[in-house]
């Protein structure tokens, strides 16, 4: 468990600045070229189908959370032997420590190809970096009851 939360803080860090970094490639690919919305549709779902995205992702990220990483911490607070759930709560951290990267920056991609403004991207990028910030490994420290 010790070396769980320091390794968890260091990979959540990497997933921040692999955010912050795509969020910067994407402003200076804003700026040398043009991208031009979809027009699928003669683009008039666009923006519906953009506002469905984010409110997607808004809901999707609590029920990750919860599924891959709070449950465990639920688990770790009931049962005092945590050496049989480490490996699998090691798993879902790195997991979920991914997928908010990932798809964040997916839905980022696919908003900013929809507008055609990188705003949206950045907004993506902003709710990636802010789920992650609010992720706090530190809350796997084993309390002296548990240790």
């Amino acid at each position: 468990m010790h070396e769980l939360v320091p390794y968890l803080i260091k990979r959540r860090k990497i997933m921040m600045g692999a955010v912050v970094f795509l969020a910067a490639v994407a402003i200076v690919i804003s700026f040398n070229f043009t991208i031009t919305a979809s027009t699928h549709f003669g683009g008039k779902y666009n923006s519906l189908f953009i506002y469905f995205l984010i409110i997607y992702k808004l809901i999707e990220l609590p029920i990750l959370y919860y599924l891959l990483l709070h449950r465990h911490l639920i688990a770790l607070k009931k049962d005092s032997d945590h050496q049989e759930r480490l490996p699998k709560l090691r798993k879902h951290a790195k997991l979920l420590l991914f997928l908010i990267p990932q798809g964040n920056t997916v839905f980022g991609i696919i908003a900013f190809k929809l507008s055609g403004n990188v705003s949206y991207f950045l907004l993506f990028s902003g709710i990636a970096i802010i789920t992650l910030y609010l992720i706090k490994p530190n809350a796997l420290k084993p309390t002296k009851s548990n240790e």
